[in-house]
């Protein structure tokens, strides 16, 4: 009975409207159209006579043609007021000359401009705010006012809310109709100007606290009736915002969004709020797309969405707000273009951020993004809050519903085609996150793997839920949604960018979900490794009838890199099954036979995808033979029981094959893409490194893993594949040679802490545990530096373009390997085994000597021979440090004939130098020619 008295309440209050509004404005516009008349007509004989008198500086002759009657149609005939568009990007605009140019206003919606004149507007009309609040508020206080004192009943105290609303509306209408006929007679000139705003906004807020208290607050109403009411509440507001200017749409929107939570409500109806202010947001959109105010709809959006959230913190109801939030970003979408399908042209932000902000979004495409960026915010919101699967699911199933909104409804709309990254994504992130977080999702299917104990019973099975099954069905849904759109865009007088941009996302949306769900989730323990390989084949299948029709339009000069974006996906899908039942070493030649087969399929079919989706692949067969199962899985060494797991044949097989199959790829590669080409060459030299290095530690007796000869190899190994790089660097190209060089740098700090254990911890002159093994110059010695020093020999031969200076360096890191191994070859011929013994023999001491002689002799010779002064000065100096030996340490550590026979080899040595330096003089002066003297004067 309450419900049908309020009903006829409001009833009464339309009726009223109709019966003494309607009338009124109808008898007022027949005035008004008469005065138009008149005017018209006034301003038609005053253009005449304009037009006939001569211009300032015209010569006074002249005779001005009037205009045409066609021309005063056109001026007369005003456009539809636009949208306030986004600004050029331009360094300087004058205002003037744009206004001149007939420019239609460039701004942004809260532009300082704006806030400036709302500032001053508050100034100068602070008693009318404080009056539209005051009146508001009125009507909150009445209502609880008889709450508390009992005064009247619920129902009475419903209806002299409702009365009190329609009173303030009808008085703002009589002021404006009656402010028009002042200001035309002249009295009291702009002396209600914003009143008639005042009072109806504050009527309008009115009208929605009580329609709102009668279900919130009394049960008067069922949700219908309460829904109905604010949708004639709202009607009369969309009305009055059309005839009133933005004060009244303002106060109606900021309190029509403040009132639930001045008057308060029971926690079971709070869940009407949430639909309440999404009505209040199309009221404001409904205004706007009339007014073209822009403001207005970007405060309703904040007002309500802000005020959706915060009674979503605090009471709940995540079914209400995801719906109303979603009924909020359709409004926003459709309701500014005026019709059922959003028609949003211009920039999209993605063009935007490609033309570094010279390109800039209207304000509607700003609108609905902003508003998607909310409603995808919400539903993050609620399924990362969520304490059951139903709640994930309800979030889950809200962004599939904007994701699918935004791929198919905004089909005519050019400036949305980028909203659906955001859902999407969104989507995405909420799979990855439940795994991380243990989220009640995976939980529940975690669990599902674990066997349950009934009682005393045997443990039974828990029943696998579908999870994800359903997850991964969404992704291929999408995929597909978004292959719909980007055949549709290719038909479609659509940005360029649109179609490349929709094949990205269907070429990754599907294969991005398997792989979450694979690396996150890993299902396979749970559903079985070949059930969950033959989803990720079913989803590769997928993807290649995809790339099948995406090849159908030949002529189309995109169509290489959609349908390579497309074979990727399915190639990637494909690795994916292969690693889900192959073993370790099986799993990397599969990879490997998978780049080659992409390598021939590019040069076939040159596809720009495919080269990244190479390098990929080869990144990751890299990090498998290097990092993870990587040196310790080839090693394979069980300290337990002391033998190797992993046979080394598998470890050949692992290494060469997959080295055989990417040097195949390399030479396919290498004339058509640089880049690609570069990564395989740097993927196969690092796998022939790891290989040499695991076949020596696992040739070498076990205990010999951290000897001297076994680190400079392993020294070796590293060293040659830096200089390999550096040698490679003259072939030029900027993105090369800075790969090269930190693909060298790689190496050389794997060189260095070789090179650091061999001098600083292996070094058998220093460790005393290490002994030299083998034969006299062919020992462990010479494999632990003779390798060194010919790697940098030969890098001094052949690594010419770094300049002098670096060949110089590498020939002394040549010669100081060459010389360790000599000095200690010597003290082992002498001394045995054990280098660690203290003190110098006397034939040791000449050894040095008569060898660091023969070095300086065989340099000098060398230099002779290739005419080379600093070699030259290199002997010379070796001769000069062999003399210092001589004095200042044979001298006093020799003793009896053989410092006698030191002294006198030095002798005779240095007289035999000496002549050689002088006969390698004259003849170098003698084959060079005389210069000519300069002419005389």
């Amino acid at each position: 009975m309450d419900e049908l008295a309020i009903m006829i309440g409001l009833g009464a209050i339309v009726l009223l409207l109709i019966v003494l509004v309607v009338p009124y404005l109808f008898f007022s516009h027949i005035g008004l159209k008469s005065r138009t008349r008149d005017l018209e007509r006034l301003v038609q004989r005053l253009q005449t006579d304009l037009a006939r008198l001569p211009p300032s500086d015209a010569p006074v002759g002249a005779v001005k043609t009037t205009p045409t009657v066609g021309a005063q149609d056109d001026v007369q005939l005003a456009a539809p007021r636009p949208w306030p568009s986004a600004p050029p990007h331009v360094e300087n605009t004058d205002s003037d000359a744009a206004l001149q140019g007939g420019i239609p206003p460039q701004a942004f919606v809260f532009k300082p401009a704006l806030v400036d004149k709302l500032t001053a507007w508050l100034r100068e009309n602070w008693v009318l705010a404080i009056a539209a609040a005051s009146l508001a508020l009125a009507g909150v206080f009445m209502v609880q006012y008889g709450i508390e004192n009992g005064v009247l009943t619920p129902f009475w105290r419903v209806m002299g809310a409702l009365g009190f609303g329609a009173a303030l509306i009808a008085g703002g209408e009589y002021i404006r109709r009656r402010a028009g006929n002042d200001m035309q007679d002249g009295d009291a000139v702009g002396a209600t100007e914003f009143l008639p705003s005042t009072l109806s906004g504050a009527g309008i807020v009115v009208l929605y606290v009580a329609v709102f208290a009668a279900r919130a607050m009394y049960d008067l109403t069922g949700p219908m009736t309460t829904f109905l009411g604010l949708g004639i509440v709202s009607a009369v507001a969309l009305v009055l915002g059309w005839f009133h200017g933005p004060v009244l749409a303002a106060v109606g929107v900021l309190g029509a969004s403040l009132a639930p939570f001045i008057t308060g409500s029971n926690s079971d109806n709070s869940w009407m709020v949430h639909y309440y202010l999404a009505m209040v947001a199309m009221v404001a959109l409904g205004i706007d797309t009339i007014k073209r105010w822009a403001w207005i709809s970007a405060l309703g959006l904040i007002a309500t969405l802000a005020g959706s959230w915060l009674l979503y913190f605090a009471k709940g109801a995540d079914l209400h707000f995801l719906g109303a939030a979603l009924v909020t970003a359709f409004a926003a979408f459709a309701i500014p273009e005026r019709g059922l399908i959003p028609r949003q042209s211009g920039a999209s932000f993605l063009d935007s951020l490609l033309a570094r902000g010279k390109l800039r979004p209207e304000f509607p495409t700003r609108l609905s993004f902003g508003t998607t960026l909310a409603v995808t915010a919400a539903g993050l919101m609620v399924s990362l809050e969520a304490t059951t699967p139903d709640t994930v699911w309800l979030g889950l199933f809200a962004l599939a519903l904007l994701l699918a909104a935004t791929t198919l409804w905004t089909r005519e709309a050019p400036a949305l085609y980028d909203h659906a990254l955001i859902p999407g994504i969104a989507i995405l992130a909420v799979i990855a996150l439940e795994s991380t977080g243990y989220g009640p999702l995976s939980r529940d299917f975690q669990q599902a793997g674990l066997p349950a104990l009934v009682g005393q019973a045997t443990p039974v099975a828990t029943p696998i839920p579908l999870t994800v099954w359903v997850l991964t069905a969404l992704g291929a849904v999408g995929t597909l949604l978004m292959f719909a759109r980007m055949q549709w865009a290719l038909g479609d007088d659509t940005p360029p960018t649109a179609p490349i941009f929709w094949a990205f996302c269907a070429a990754i949306f599907a294969p991005a979900t398997v792989l979450i769900l694979e690396f996150l989730w890993v299902p396979g323990p749970v559903l079985g490794a070949y059930n969950w390989a033959l989803a990720a084949i079913a989803m590769a299948a997928l993807m290649v009838l995809l790339a099948r029709r995406a090849a159908a339009n030949a002529s189309d000069p995109g169509r290489p890199l959609r349908l390579g974006l497309f074979t990727v996906g399915a190639l990637t899908l494909i690795t994916l099954a292969i690693f889900l039942v192959l073993t370790k070493s099986a799993l990397t030649v599969a990879l490997a036979v998978m780049v080659l087969g992409t390598a021939v399929l590019d040069r076939r079919m040159p596809m720009p995808p495919l080269g990244y989706f190479i390098q990929i692949a080869v990144a990751i067969i890299t990090f498998r033979l290097v990092i993870w199962p990587g040196f310790d899985w080839a090693l394979g060494w069980n300290h337990d029981g002391g033998f190797y797991e992993i046979a080394y044949f598998e470890v050949v097989f692992a290494f060469l094959a997959t080295l055989a199959l990417l040097a195949a790829a390399w030479w396919l590669a290498r004339g058509q893409r640089a880049k690609t080409a570069l990564v395989l060459e740097s993927a196969c030299w690092t796998i022939l490194g790891v290989f040499l290095a695991v076949t020596l530690l696992r040739v070498a007796p076990r205990s010999a893993s951290d000897s001297h000869w076994v680190v400079g190899l392993m020294a070796t190994i590293w060293a040659a594949l830096a200089l390999n790089q550096l040698y490679r660097m003259k072939l030029g190209g900027r993105f090369m040679t800075a790969m090269r060089a930190l693909i060298a740098g790689a190496y050389g700090v794997a060189a260095l802490g070789s090179l650091a254990m061999l001098l600083f911890v292996a070094n058998p002159l220093i460790r005393h545990t290490a002994r030299v093994e083998g034969p006299v110059i062919f020992d462990s010695l010479a494999l632990a530096f003779l390798p060194l020093a010919a790697v940098f020999a030969v890098a001094a031969w052949k690594i010419a373009h770094f300049g002098r200076v670096v060949r110089l360096g590498f020939v002394l890191a040549s010669s100081a390997f060459a010389s360790l191994y000599i000095g200690m070859e010597i003290r082992r011929l002498w001394r045995g085994s054990n280098l660690t013994v203290p003190g110098f023999t006397d034939a040791e001491l000449y050894s040095y000597t008569l060898a660091m002689l023969i070095a300086a002799v065989v340099l000098l010779i060398f230099a002779f021979g290739k005419r080379s002064d600093i070699l030259r000065k290199v002997a010379m100096a070796g001769v000069a440090l062999t003399v210092a030996k001589v004095f200042l340490v044979d001298m006093s550590g020799l003793s009896g004939l053989i410092r006698v026979f030191s002294f006198m080899g030095l002798g005779l040595s240095l007289v035999a130098l000496a002549w050689l330096n002088r006969k390698m003089t004259a003849q170098w002066e003698r084959a060079t020619p005389a210069r000519p003297k300069p002419p005389q004067p």
